[in-house]
Order: C-alpha cells, then sequence, then structure tokens
C-alpha cells in the first residue's frame, strides 16, 4: 500500500490533458511543499492530509498506484449499499486513511504527546468525566477505525491510564504467546486484571466488535449479515458495577483527529435476568457500531471490510431472538 508522494504526484500530473492544467498542478504542489517547509509541526501535517485526499480522489492514482484495493473497496461499497454517488468520497477516504496510517500511525502513537494532543478534537467529553465523578470503574468500547488505538496515549495525556482488555491473536504472539492453552491463560488473566481495576474504580477498554475471541458472544444484524459481538464487556460490567461508555475516533482529511465518546449504557435493573441484562448492553453496543459504519465508512479498518464481506446473511424469520432484530 505504501508510496511515495511524488509517485502519487506523478500518477496525476501525467493524466492531464492540457499545459494549463500542468502548470496549475505544479503551483499547487509548489505551494504545498513551500508551506509544509515554513510552518512545521501541526500545521504542515494538517496541509499534507489535505493534499494527500486530493491525491487519493483521482481516479488516475486510484487505477494506476492502488488498483486491487480500489476493486476491492468499490465490491465493498456495492455490498455494503453506499450509493453510487457517495462511492468516490468513500473510496478515496479509504485509500487516504489506508496510507496516511502507514506514514504517521507509529509516530503518533509512540511519539510525544505534545505531537498527538494538538490534533485530537474531542466531543462528548461529558459522557466521560459524569462516569469519573462516582467512583466506580469505566468500560471504554471503541470501534475499530484505521486510527482507534490512539484513543490510549491520548487518555494518558489527559492523565488517565486505562488496561486493554482481549488482545488479538497475532498481538498475543507478539507477547511471545504461541499455544492456543498460553493464548487462553493470558486472556483469562487480563480479565481478572480488569475486574481488579475496575472495582478500584479504574478505567479498561475492549473493542466487542473483534473478529477473534468471540468464545462469549452474542449476534446481532448488521447490515443484513449476521455478526457476532464480544459479550464479555458486559459481564465485566455487571460484575463491578462499572459505567460502559462507547466510543469512536475518526481520521478527518482536514488533518486532524475526532474522538467521541457516547452516551453510557443503560444497564437493566437487577431484577432482570442475567442473560438479558447482557444482551441489552450488547445491543446497545451494536446500535452505536452500526452508527459508526453507517455514517463514516471510510473510517473502518480494512480487514474489518474484508471480514463484513464474510459475514453470512441474517435469518429474517419471526422466530429470530429479539437481540438480532
Amino acid at each position: 500500500m505504501l508510496y511515495s508522494l511524488r509517485s502519487l504526484e506523478r500518477s496525476v500530473r501525467r493524466r492531464l490533458t492540457s499545459d494549463l492544467g500542468r502548470k496549475r498542478f505544479d503551483r499547487a504542489r509548489q505551494f504545498v511543499d513551500e508551506a509544509k517547509r515554513r510552518s512545521g509541526g501541526e500545521m504542515a501535517l494538517r496541509l499534507h492530509a489535505r493534499w494527500l485526499k486530493f491525491l487519493c480522489r483521482r481516479i488516475a492514482v486510484q487505477s494506476d498506484i492502488w488498483p486491487q484495493q480500489t476493486e476491492f473497496l468499490n465490491q465493498f461499497a456495492t455490498v455494503f449499499g453506499i450509493a453510487p454517488a457517495e462511492r468516490r468520497e468513500f473510496v478515496g477516504l479509504s485509500l487516504l486513511g489506508r496510507l496516511w496510517y502507514e506514514w504517521c500511525f507509529n509516530a503518533l502513537m509512540k511519539g510525544p504527546p505534545e505531537v498527538l494532543a494538538p490534533l485530537m478534537r474531542v466531543t462528548g467529553w461529558e459522557h466521560f468525566e459524569s462516569c469519573r465523578q462516582d467512583g466506580a470503574g469505566l468500560i471504554l468500547l471503541p470501534v475499530h477505525g484505521q486510527f482507534s488505538r490512539l484513543f490510549r496515549p491520548y487518555l494518558r495525556h489527559r492523565g488517565h491510564d486505562s488496561l486493554e482488555v482481549g488482545l488479538t491473536s497475532g498481538r498475543l504472539e507478539e507477547k511471545g504467546l504461541m499455544t492456543p492453552a498460553a493464548k487462553r491463560f493470558e486472556l483469562a488473566r487480563q480479565m481478572h486484571a480488569a475486574k481488579h481495576r475496575l472495582a478500584q474504580g479504574g478505567i479498561a477498554c475492549n473493542l466487542p466488535d473483534a473478529r477473534q475471541n468471540l468464545d462469549n458472544s452474542r449476534s446481532v444484524e448488521f447490515f443484513g449479515r449476521k455478526r457476532q459481538l464480544a459479550a464479555g464487556f458486559a459481564e465485566l460490567a455487571l460484575v463491578t458495577g462499572a459505567h460502559v461508555v462507547p466510543m469512536g475516533l475518526r481520521f478527518s482529511p482536514r488533518g486532524f483527529f475526532v474522538l467521541e465518546f457516547g452516551s453510557r449504557f443503560r444497564v437493566p435493573g437487577p431484577q432482570s435476568p442475567h442473560e438479558e441484562r447482557v444482551e441489552s448492553l450488547v445491543g446497545q453496543y451494536a446500535e452505536f457500531l452500526r452508527s459508526e459504519w453507517r455514517r463514516y465508512p471510510w473510517n473502518i479498518h480494512w480487514s474489518h471490510l474484508h471480514y463484513y464481506c464474510q459475514l453470512p446473511g441474517f435469518d429474517l424469520s419471526p422466530r429470530a431472538p429479539a437481540l438480532l432484530q
């Protein structure tokens, strides 16, 4: 996926059919280069993203540089039901996100917070703060976006550490855990640590829209497909009394990020059966996840776009459980 900026620019320029068009393009490129050299820092990154957006939306770049990726994104758009008039924007932004991720994610994830913090725009922070006032724990539920992991260093910058629960198989192997038994033991250890952290009023984060670790999961209807969502977070919330807040983190083609905290989930009272309480929490996350996909499909991690295309169709028979409706 990774290509140099100049190769993208050459692809666009050689498709221009007039001297005037090429001169205009050269002036725009020169302006961007000079502005980045003069400004540096946040302004340079934002200007770079906007120039990349322009390039990634060009048909020439898509067909010359990323023909296979562009074909897949168009196939997903068809399966998912993105309107034809919106597909060019979807494909361009999806390519922008993937390219920008490869160029700057590690630097933002591991770099000093002074670089990341000015690029973050936060909405719904009041939902986060309200959950920190009564001493209860807090479970944060992100969505698998292309930059979703940036929320943890940002929260650390704001003075809030969090414990991650439910690592993927690949990340467990990076820790040297290679066998299924070792992975199960580590996941159980994480769950135990999370219970302790939440009981002490701390913060834990979990991604219920994972493609792995779905032994304890519930089926939901997801844009005409049947999808499993992990239910471990619901069990944690009910055992510890922790609040549950969903969150999305998306990139903006203007070069910054939007971190969105949703409203805390409603938890049915203890008079309700345990399974009904679990299904209610999973159902609320499912609705938040649908909203993120519906509004910002270009922000979703590509592995999850592939995953969606492989999901089985949803049974619309009246016998389907309430959670699936």
